[in-house]
């Protein structure tokens, strides 16, 4: 998911940070403990060890100084390329020692590693409790990295974004605004206090924040005060589904509007529980949510619908006029897209549109979450029209896919032999509905996730275009199979051969004929080839994954945790426990800092899935590794007794948790 623009912008802002600073430089801020701090030169080696400010490094153009970051530091995708060391809760101190920092940023909750630190490395300590203090902290790290413009920029646009919804609000009167819960939690009905910047993302969005005075990162409610406040809509992050079923499924909830009308809302934990270079993204999401109906509203916009800006994009093809990334607005929110004209019609296959002929403009359209719900109000084949019209093409002439993927993270790759060439742009998002063909349910559809077009430089025939979606097909799936991409509906036995919501479009060409695009023939080759390298690109650009990415990912893409691992429920957003309910979470994720034990747990992973379809079924031999890695870990012999906490894992994995546990719990 993208936030705020990077890039070849973010390259720039770089640049202009280490290339462009006073000659006399020198920089004295103070951070939230009140203490002043002065720097003669940018830091070089920074660790951040709070997502929200690794975010907001990057974003500024700082990515290059950074080398540390958390377990939890998954966007932009370039946090996923440094050292991990270790949770938001519990760093490890001697990791972040052997990266030799001149910098670490900290929360208040990280006390330990602030006191260890405190007099050898220069720590700056930032807490946010206000939208108002995130931007002006972004500032301060500004100032500390040499990158003021970036992080005025990050300032600046958000600030606009939260101005454009102050403004769409306008038009809705008090009667009409909606009671709004943040939920959290695990047994209990939890929700941020009323002194929580997450009340003031509510109320910035337009919605009515619960009224109990009581404040804190997280309060409890009684029964009594849930039913009281009588909420419109509900939302939580990923980690609360489970317990919003579990609570909601109680009879006297029933009559609350939000659980009658289904309106339980998700959304990433990155954007709900962090206030920082996203939050007029995650104002704007929610706000659109809220007032779908409103906002749909031609004589609600604020803005004309409009390109902003066309930039060019390459592609050396005779028949192609010209092709563009386009930055646009549509119904007030930011909308993307990718337009390749011909220089004569073409005949075109798409998996969206079917065969179709007469065509002299194909694309790929970025619809941001903000009109989700707004092509659901005003129905896609409108909103469609409506996204033609802005560009200026006829929609007779016109085919396009549609994506939730952001098309500032296409990828453009082209595969040749010889005289012949293939050519694909390919847009990717994995983290939302990947599905195992075969083994999961199809239970909807929306405009595709992983979406393709293929141009080749010669005349494909109907026959080999329609060979050449199996081509492509199986070159994405390789893809997807190579990086590990997980289902989303069965992550934990399933790797992923699509979203479930993919699309294909092949343009015929011109020039020499090709009858067959199949496996065995160059055509399929280099469609596959291109394919492949287009979808792993796309992937990491939008969701920072890569094939050497850290077991905590890789966990996550198993919808696991080390507090999954160890039975803690407590909620991972709950800053007043530390996020860690035993003593086992700090050091189990200490140990899988050690590439060793992470090893291990990654080869767990990968025998899980060939247990779970079959092609093992004799564990004795790993049963042993298993236990000598536990003796190893322990440094002696240790009891025959399980620790699992998820009996739902499956057997090798299961079999490694235990043996990483009881090594844990015997450590002499």
């Amino acid at each position: 998911m993208k936030w705020i623009c990077k890039g070849a912008a973010g390259a720039i802002l770089t640049l202009f940070c280490f290339f462009y600073l006073p000659a006399a430089w020198a920089v004295t801020v103070t951070d939230s403990t009140g203490r002043t701090l002065a720097f003669d030169h940018p830091p070089t080696r920074v660790v951040s060890l709070v997502p929200s400010l690794t975010e907001a490094l990057f974003v500024m153009g700082a990515g290059e100084q950074v080398v540390g970051v958390t377990l939890h530091d998954t966007w932009p995708p370039a946090a996923n390329t440094k050292t991990v060391v270790g949770g938001f809760f519990k760093p490890s101190v001697d990791k972040v020692l052997t990266l030799n920092p001149d910098l670490v940023f900290v929360s208040g909750i990280q006390t330990e590693v602030i006191d260890a630190l405190g007099g050898h490395i220069p720590v700056v300590r930032l807490d946010p409790g206000s939208v108002e203090e995130a931007f002006e902290q972004i500032r301060l790290m500004g100032r500390i990295m040499g990158c003021e413009a970036g992080a005025e920029k990050i300032v600046t646009d958000n600030r606009r974004i939260l101005a454009d919804i102050q403004k769409k609000m306008a038009a809705i009167p008090p009667a009409k605004r909606k009671r709004v819960v943040r939920l959290m939690g695990r047994t209990s009905i939890m929700t941020p206090g009323a002194d929580s910047f997450q009340q003031e993302l509510i109320k910035l969005a337009g919605g009515i924040p619960h009224g109990i005075q009581r404040d804190g990162a997280v309060i409890s409610l009684t029964d009594e005060e849930f039913l009281a406040f009588n909420p419109d809509v509900i939302y939580g992050c990923g980690g609360d589904k489970k317990a919003a079923e579990l609570l909601f499924a109680k009879p006297a909830f029933g009559s609350v509007p939000a659980v009658k009308n289904n309106r339980i809302d998700y959304y990433p934990c990155e954007l709900t529980c962090r206030a920082s270079t996203h939050v007029g993204y995650f104002v704007s999401w929610l706000s659109s949510n809220l007032y779908s109906a409103e906002f749909s509203l031609r004589k609600n916009q604020i803005h004309p619908d409009a390109v902003n800006d066309r930039i060019p994009v390459p592609l050396d093809l005779k028949y192609v006029k010209k092709a563009t990334l386009n930055h646009a607005t549509l119904y007030d929110f930011p909308s993307r897209s990718l337009e390749v004209s011909f220089t004569s019609p073409k005949t075109i296959l798409s998996t969206l549109d079917g065969w179709r002929e007469n065509i002299t403009t194909v694309g790929n359209n970025y619809m941001p979450p903000q009109c989700w719900r707004l092509a659901h109000e005003g129905g896609f084949e409108g909103m469609k029209q409506d996204i033609f019209a802005m560009l200026g093409v006829k929609g007779e002439t016109t085919s396009f896919l549609f994506t939730g993927a952001d098309m500032d993270n296409f990828s453009k790759k082209t595969a040749s032999f010889r005289d012949m060439s293939v050519t694909v742009l390919a847009t990717a998002g994995v983290c939302s509905n990947a599905m195992r063909m075969g083994k999961d349910t199809g239970s909807y559809y929306e405009p595709g996730t992983i979406n393709i077009l293929i141009l080749p430089n010669m005349h494909l025939s109907r026959r080999a275009m329609s060979r050449a979606v199996i081509s492509a097909t199986e070159g994405k799936t390789a893809a997807l199979q190579d990086l590990d991409v997980r289902s989303s509906y069965t992550p934990l036995v399933n790797s992923a051969t699509g979203t479930g919501t993919d699309n294909i479009l092949i343009a015929e060409g011109e020039g020499v004929s090709v009858d067959n695009a199949g496996g065995h023939t160059k055509m399929g080759e280099l469609i596959a080839t291109a394919v492949y390298e287009a979808v792993t690109e796309a992937i990491f650009k939008q969701n920072g994954l890569t094939p050497h990415r850290s077991v905590f990912r890789r966990l996550k893409d198993r919808q696991l945790t080390v507090s999954d691992l160890v039975g803690d429920s407590s909620c991972p957003c709950n800053t007043t426990s530390g996020g860690t309910g035993t003593p086992a979470y700090a050091k189990l994720e200490t140990l899988l800092l050690e590439p060793r034990y992470a090893a291990f747990l990654e080869t767990a992973m990968a025998l899980s899935d060939a247990w779970e379809r079959g092609l093992v079924t004799d564990l004795s031999a790993y049963t042993g590794w298993c236990n000598e890695m536990a003796k190893e870990i322990a440094g002696g012999q240790v009891p025959d007794r399980s620790f699992t906490g998820d009996t739902d894992l499956p057997k090798p994995l299961g079999l490694a948790v235990d043996a990483l546990l009881k090594g844990i719990e015997y450590k002499k």
